[in-house]
């Protein structure tokens, strides 16, 4: 490859990388919805129905994390979800197979313990990016 070539492909590289950024109005965004989604998740059905979001969330934190912080709650997520797997291969982009919508009473319970923790691990990795306190940037 020619000089200018590689120098294009870098350039495109480097701005591709500084857009796919998490800026911080986004991590402010993001905590703000993990705090109302913990505030008003009462019942469990309500809690299972939004662990998916914050599974969303965390996907989308997840590149702005530190390595620890990222294995940590990989692990940790990866012990209540897991993929589905075809032939060895992760059917359809690797899309986490979450909680049936009937679950027993124990299940129910492992959910929702998932839940709040979850919940509370996210809160409290964007509640450290922002020391000061984020409710007043509304």
């Amino acid at each position: 490859m020619n000089f200018k070539t590689s120098l294009i492909c870098f350039a495109l590289l480097l701005i591709g990388t500084l857009c796919s950024a998490y800026s911080n109005q986004e991590r402010q965004r993001d905590s703000r919805r993990v705090a109302e989604i913990m505030r008003t998740s009462w019942d469990d059905n309500t809690k299972i129905k939004r662990i998916q979001e914050l599974l969303t969330i965390y996907n989308r934190m997840a590149p702005s994390l530190r390595p620890d912080e990222r294995a940590r709650m990989d692990r940790f997520i990866s012990g209540y979800t897991g993929e589905i797997m075809v032939d060895g291969v992760p059917s359809q982009g690797g899309a986490r197979r979450i909680f049936k919508k009937i679950l027993s009473p124990a299940a129910k319970s492992v959910a929702t313990g998932f839940f709040t923790e979850l919940g509370a691990s996210l809160a409290s990795i964007l509640t450290s990016w922002f020391p000061a306190n984020t409710e007043r940037n509304h």
